[in-house]
């Protein structure tokens, strides 16, 4: 069949379905709920089990391999407004802020971010060496295919939809993107399993300071359904209905710079070859979100409702990304994907176990097995595993997370420079900054005095907060 409107449409209408009956079969098998597996995760693998690689009863049309990408552009368009402030601010407005963060508070959240920042650069530079310098005299691999490990512990299927398109538009591999999939469905699976094993491994050891045995999250984070009672608004409205639809307003944010973008890409690429279509979306949303600023328009964008329009795009991503994976790639680069995902999680670990003690003090794990489901797949599995462990946050450490969020500055560099360096030949360069910052993180540690003597677990339950 011929491309066509009806034909992405339908593309649309098979995914929603699966989507649909993943998130009713969630609500309803208790094994499955008990691994809080993402519904979109789910259909992903119904579709990959139902398409060509299994019983072969569902097509999708020829250009659905490159839906994860074209939904890419349009998250990274939206994550322009949750980095940038809308409005004007009044200097003294930011040093009095400045001033409410100081002393232990302060110590406390810079200690979470240099954690996080040190896990991040590891799992990333780690794999990259030893698929660099030891798998490829086994195999040889493909050029940009090592950081898609971290691209998918640390950022998920949408940094890994976002990396290998770019791979692919520098290097001429097409199975990138199926790699890069299957790199960020595992990530998210060692996180949620291995950190439910984690947690209960925690409990008996006494490492928590919340809970002191382990039980599962409440019942609507299990069926993924929610009672009257525990419902909360979507998002605000922000401009009246009568003369725009405030759902429409917002979406006109994220469609502005994601259509220029498409529009202005090849004129851009005629100066700088490598710069992919994400990254051009971004800047452009971030320009936008200037002219908003200055004529005022920002306070009438909801923060909160692009947020929702970013994480629908990412459903349908997850979706497209799982389903559309080649099983033959996968099983021709299997030795290097099991060799370099036991690398990245073990790491991990090891970090883990022994600098989280040192840096997060007393409520260590609480905040160490945030940043394992971050590092490890999305910022919704680290919030997960968090809410078991802490479910009142009393740890803090979802404030002190979204404190440092915007400047985190190993997430910039990977995301918008990791790919085209990796993937141009520049890979020393790459390693160079990173560890860099990984020299600069322990240096912040130790002269702002962020060690602490490690203080695994709690002595008796009379310790519990």
């Amino acid at each position: 069949m011929e491309y066509s409107i009806e034909v992405l449409f339908l593309d649309l209408m098979k995914a929603s379905i699966l989507i649909l009956i993943s998130h009713i079969i969630r609500s309803k098998v208790k094994f499955i709920q008990n691994l809080y597996i993402p519904s979109s995760l789910l259909a992903g693998f119904l579709g990959l089990a139902m398409g060509p690689y299994g019983i072969n009863c569902l097509t999708f049309s020829n250009k659905a391999s490159g839906y994860s990408s074209a939904f890419m552009v349009i998250v990274f368009s939206a994550i322009a407004y949750g980095s940038f402030s809308l409005v004007k601010r009044n200097k003294n407005d930011n040093k009095e802020n400045l001033k409410s963060f100081k002393g232990e508070a302060l110590k406390r959240i810079l200690a979470l971010y240099v954690y996080r920042s040190i896990v991040s650069i590891v799992v990333y530079i780690v794999p990259i060496i030893v698929g660099i310098y030891i798998v490829n005299r086994f195999q040889l691999l493909p050029e940009g295919f090592t950081i898609l490990v971290g691209g998918g512990f640390v950022g998920g299927h949408g940094t890994n939809a976002a990396f290998s398109s770019v791979i692919t538009q520098n290097t001429g591999w097409l199975d990138a993107n199926d790699i890069g999939m299957t790199f960020a469905t595992i990530g998210i699976l060692l996180g949620l399993i291995g950190g439910i094993i984690q947690i209960k491994i925690a409990t008996n050891r006494k490492y928590t300071y919340f809970v002191n045995r382990f039980e599962s999250l409440p019942q609507q984070y299990k069926t993924g359904f929610l009672e009257e009672n525990e419902r909360s608004p979507l998002a605000q409205a922000t401009v009246s209905s009568i003369a725009i639809d405030p759902l429409a307003w917002n979406f006109i944010m994220v469609m502005i710079p994601t259509g220029l973008a498409y529009t202005t890409i090849g004129y851009v690429r005629k100066i700088f070859e490598t710069v992919p279509t994400y990254l051009w979306a971004f800047l452009i949303a971030i320009l936008l979100i200037q002219i908003l600023k200055i004529t005022n328009l920002g306070k009438y964008v909801d923060k909160n409702c692009i947020q929702r329009i970013s994480s629908t795009a990412t459903e349908y991503l997850v979706f497209f990304g799982v389903a559309g994976i080649k099983i033959s790639i996968v099983i021709e680069f299997a030795m290097p994907i099991i060799i370099l995902s036991t690398v990245a999680l073990i790491s991990l670990l090891i970090f883990m176990y022994t600098l989280a003690p040192r840096l997060n003090n007393l409520y260590w794990f609480e905040r160490s097995i945030f940043v394992y489901g971050y590092c490890t797949g999305v910022y919704a599995i680290g919030l997960t595993l968090l809410r078991i462990v802490d479910p009142n946050s009393k740890s803090k450490t979802l404030e002190d997370a979204a404190l440092t969020s915007p400047i985190d500055f190993v997430e910039y560099y990977t995301l918008l420079l990791g790919p085209v360096l990796m993937s141009t030949g520049k890979v020393n360069t790459f390693l160079g900054v990173m560890i860099i910052m990984l020299i600069s993180s322990f240096v912040v540690a130790f002269v702002l005095k962020l060690w602490n003597s490690p203080h695994l677990e709690r002595k008796t339950d009379s310790e519990l907060c």
